[in-house]
């Protein structure tokens, strides 16, 4: 039995988007789905949608639960205990904005057999930005993409250089062994709150665990991304937290980072934007979103080692 996992919070369309896709998977022979979606609010809002859902997967069981308290972690371990209570035997993961391609299943299962992984995670890729996304828009889409491209073909490079293992794996498109789970414990840190990051911690806490990890390009999932999202201000303010959350976790752990390995992070990524910011005539302004973000990890090394706690999951965008 494979568990599905989703977890969401007040975005109903482009949660039935996701949904939607699910109904056209191809499931592969021997298996049964059992949907997971915990939508992480302090009331319910999806019954309708839920049941919509129920109707186009009549050969599955649909599973939907409440997570009051607000934190991505604290929802994804919803999601994780309810599979390991289900008795699943996998659980997979994609996010609410997102879309999975019909084989995006088997492709992820094809991978996780071939050697028994405990977790495999696969490419998200940008979809189309809307209709209404205006040039500016379409200009900041551009730069986001070439830069998940570029972190595509790096991990594609890592796997046929047989070191996939070293590759981070996040929940976006990921698919993890209950096994593993039941013996070891191991689960998000809800200690994170608001702040996101739980998905690269879980991964770092597994291979502490001996857990065997790998990546595959063949089983593909499509973000959708909001109006909101393209702008560069959002990805200054994306990068800077997810900074800020890695020296965070980093003083929790008490392995403070000294001033001159600091002094010479922010060094690099000083070097990095400006060059980008040189670049961006010449590039139609695409490395600006590059610039963006740098100047975002900047900003978040420096909070997180004066102790600024990260809230970047506080609001959320779509709908």
């Amino acid at each position: 039995m494979i568990c599905v996992g989703t977890v969401t919070r007040t975005r109903p369309q482009m949660l039935s988007n996701l949904l939607k896709s699910y109904s056209r998977l191809n499931v592969p022979e021997g298996i049964r789905l059992h949907f997971i979606i915990i939508e992480n609010n302090e009331t319910t809002s999806l019954g309708q949608a839920i049941e919509n859902f129920r109707e186009q997967v009549p050969k599955s069981t649909v599973q939907y639960e409440l997570e009051t308290r607000l934190g991505i972690a604290f929802a994804r371990n919803r999601a994780l205990e309810a599979a390991l209570a289900a008795g699943g035997d996998i659980l997979t993961f994609a996010d609410d904005d997102e879309t999975v391609e019909e084989d995006w299943l088997a492709q992820l299962l094809a991978a996780r057999d071939a050697q028994d992984f405990d977790i495999v995670a696969s490419p998200v890729r940008l979809a189309p930005p809307p209709a209404s996304a205006s040039s500016w828009n379409r200009m900041v889409w551009s730069g986001m993409d070439r830069m998940n491209r570029n972190s595509e073909a790096k991990s594609i490079r890592l796997v046929e250089r047989g070191k996939a293992k070293h590759i981070k794996l996040a929940t976006g498109s990921w698919m993890g062994k209950l096994e593993f789970f039941r013996r070891t414990g191991l689960r998000f840190d809800n200690t994170l709150g608001l702040a996101g990051g739980e998905d690269w911690q879980l991964w770092t806490d597994a291979l502490k665990l001996g857990a065997s990890t790998t990546w595959t390009p063949h089983a593909i999932s499509y973000e959708r991304v909001p109006i909101e999202r393209l702008t560069l201000h959002y990805q200054y303010r994306r990068s800077r937290d997810h900074s800020s959350i890695l020296i965070e976790r980093r003083n929790s752990k008490g392995s403070k980072t000294g001033s001159p390995k600091m002094f010479a992070s922010i060094l690099g990524r000083v070097w990095t934007l400006s060059y980008c910011i040189l670049a961006a005539p010449l590039t139609g302004g695409r490395t600006l979103v590059r610039a963006a973000s740098c100047l975002g990890s900047i900003v978040g090394l420096l909070r997180g080692h004066l102790g600024f706690a990260s809230l970047h999951y506080q609001t959320t965008s779509g709908s």
